[in-house]
């Protein structure tokens, strides 16, 4: 198996791009809300990573359209917006720091010469600020996705009972894989394990690797407390390891590896 890719992500110099992308994330995803039917655990309000980007799936055209389908995709190699479908050829958005109104002008426009017309909250998605697309800084950012995603798929593996596919969450830009664990405890108090990746948030701004329990948060505490380890416990109680010290290591993927397999591990042996 190649190796896993984690380049250097300095919020200094992606800041505005990674600004630019979850908001096209919000706009791709928020598509995917109101077009699919629902699913537990709100699953179809997320993306799914497909091998060019993120995804909504392909989504039906609506009733009586025979089986006719489409698919909204984010490219990130491309930098571009692909709306593909199996009775039209695909159309294309290059990303390049639009604004979030313009992009979804132009989407919703390019949907209803397909036959699409997606009710979205137009109100939403009015900001017209332009900003930044680094193509360079898209593409390490989606290395890093695609190596995580390998790291979740070998973890899910192994997780007994249910867990999530790894999806992108588009209100809050982080890519996570949930395991639904209530039914291995033998008190109620978690219910979820997420493992995620967020590209940064209010209370750690720089990109980091996270472990979270829900409902009790506090969990999680009890389960490092007697680890030689110098991970960092925020005030959200997430269990977090800065994404630097991963890209920065000759021996990122194991280093990764050990975050997350002892705490999982931890809690499966209970």
């Amino acid at each position: 198996m190649n190796k896993l890719n984690f380049p250097p992500l300095t919020l200094s110099e992606w800041k505005e791009t990674k600004e630019s992308l979850h908001k096209y994330c919000r706009l791709v995803g928020a598509i995917r809300e109101v077009l699919s039917d629902p699913l537990p655990k709100s699953l179809h309000t997320n993306l799914l990573l497909c091998r060019r980007g993120f995804t909504t799936s392909p989504l039906p055209r609506g009733d009586g359209s025979g089986g006719q389908t489409f698919e909204v995709i984010i490219e990130m190699n491309r930098a571009r917006l692909s709306i593909e479908s199996n009775y039209r050829e695909p159309l294309h958005i290059t990303l390049t720091g639009q604004s979030l109104n313009a992009l979804c002008d132009e989407t919703c426009s390019l949907l209803t010469d397909i036959g699409i017309n997606p009710p979205l909250e137009r109100p939403s998605f009015l900001e017209g600020t332009r900003g930044q697309f680094d193509k360079n800084q898209v593409k390490k950012y989606w290395l890093a996705l695609k190596s995580t995603k390998r790291l979740f798929k070998q973890i899910k593996a192994q997780l007994p009972g249910d867990s999530s596919p790894v999806q992108m969450h588009v209100d809050t830009l982080i890519l996570s894989l949930t395991w639904y664990c209530k039914t291995f405890f033998s008190v109620n108090s978690v219910e979820e394990i997420d493992l995620g990746l967020s590209a940064g948030d209010e209370l750690f701004p720089e990109a980091h690797f996270f472990i979270q329990s829900f409902p009790d948060k506090q969990v999680l505490k009890n389960v490092i407390a007697h680890r030689d380890s110098d991970l960092i416990v925020n005030d959200n109680s997430k269990i977090i390891l800065p994404y630097s010290e991963v890209s920065k290591s000759n021996s990122g993927d194991a280093l990764l590896y050990n975050f997350f397999r002892p705490v999982y591990g931890s809690i499966i042996s209970r």
